[in-house]
């Protein structure tokens, strides 16, 4: 059906005068919605509410003004009908001023039979005119305000209950429209944005592949084995947290899953430092822990370190047999993680607090600094060494 058809003037003389009401108010509202719905955007879509508006009610003159959030001022966003009513050049109302301003403070609608003789309307912009009658209605989504509208005839009228209670209607129809269409923008601006995120982090996990792979060319060309020692080292650790960026721009969300974090930076760790004629066995296990990528990042680091630990100085001197286990769990917002080998275990001089090598001396300021945690390592009774990090999500 042609919703223009429902706007114009059909005979209700069968009907009683409340049928007739809400039969006129339901067409003009299905006029209003068809007409939003048909447009593009929000300013067409105002544009064709205020025509159809005008048209239902034989008003000369209409507007909307939309709340501006950041500095609080009602901004005119739509305008149609007799420009003779109305300045062009004044498209800012402060709250609470002319009728406008107080509609949106109050919550309710007001009117002026008379602008020229009404001690409220106080813009000049609207006084200037000439004689004519305004009405202004609250634009609300969810209880808050949006806006007003603001509609005029050249006429000395006063609005009739009816006529108000359209145009209350009518103004509930554009605000949950307006809702709506702010809604479906954010949500294709937010879908936009994830899409454009998971490029970066898919860019970023190539790059660190890239660099990588040219520490890879260095460390084999390098004949120093202290230099190859270092190289490999610093590949691991751009691994691990290319793994990171891996996970991110697979996934929809900006977490990242650290149990299967921790399953690839030991899938990285185990074929970068293991020989092949001294096999270890690994196993991670855990539920699904999801943290930020800041936070994944540093996690990532101080697994590789807390793992290659384990593999070269653990098992040095294991033939086989070498086993290694990784525990997650997840209490309310703590995090424990645990590393177990059955390896040698720590020397009886190893103090955390002075760590001789790199690797933990970076495992434990991460832990600190950047997971805002601890970190503790000891040996275990039945042999072996375990490293226990704790830190909150």
């Amino acid at each position: 059906m042609d919703p223009l058809a429902l706007s114009r003037p059909i005979s209700f003389a069968w009907q009683a005068p409340e049928e007739q009401r809400r039969v006129q108010e339901l067409a003009a509202l299905y006029a209003v919605s068809a007409a939003m719905n048909r447009a593009l955007n929000e300013q067409a879509a105002l544009s064709e509410a205020l025509q159809e508006t005008l048209a239902v009610l034989a008003l000369d003159s209409g507007k909307i003004y939309l709340l501006n959030r950041l500095n609080g001022q009602l901004a005119l966003a739509a305008a149609e009908g007799d420009t003779s009513l109305f300045d062009p050049a004044e498209t800012t109302i402060t709250p609470g001023e002319c009728l406008c301003g107080q509609a949106l403070l109050r919550g309710k609608e007001l009117q002026a039979a008379d602008v020229v003789n009404d001690a409220r309307v106080v813009r000049e912009g609207c006084r200037c005119h000439g004689a004519h009658a305004c009405a202004v209605v609250p634009l609300l989504a969810k209880e808050q305000p949006l806006g007003v509208l603001h509609v005029a005839a050249r006429r000395l009228v006063t609005f009739s209950d009816t006529d108000m209670a359209l145009l209350r209607s009518i103004a509930a129809q554009i605000g949950t429209t307006i809702e709506n269409m702010r809604l479906r923008e954010d949500a294709r601006r937010a879908e936009a944005l994830a899409t454009l995120v998971q490029e970066m982090h898919h860019r970023i996990k190539n790059n660190l592949q890239t660099v990588a792979d040219l520490l890879s060319l260095e460390m084999s060309a390098s004949p120093s084995p202290a230099a190859r020692r270092s190289l490999r080292d610093s590949v691991t650790r751009i691994k691990s947290i290319a793994a990171v960026h891996e996970l991110l721009s697979a996934d929809q969300v900006r977490l990242t899953d650290i149990t299967e974090l921790a399953r690839q930076v030991c899938e990285i760790s185990l074929r970068h430092l293991v020989r092949p004629d001294r096999p270890v066995q690994a196993e991670v296990t855990g539920a699904a822990i999801y943290l930020p990528s800041k936070q994944a990042t540093a996690f990532a680091l101080v697994m590789n370190e807390l793992i290659a630990n384990a593999l070269e100085h653990a098992f040095k001197l294991s033939v086989q047999g070498g086993r290694l286990r990784i525990d997650l769990i997840e209490e309310g917002p703590q995090v424990t993680v645990t590393v177990r080998d059955n390896g040698h275990g720590l020397p009886p001089d190893f103090d955390i607090e002075r760590p001789r090598g790199l690797g933990l001396r970076i495992a434990r300021t991460l832990a600190e600094k950047d997971l805002a945690g601890a970190l503790r390592l000891c040996n275990l009774p039945e042999g072996g060494s375990e490293a226990r990090l704790t830190f909150y999500k």
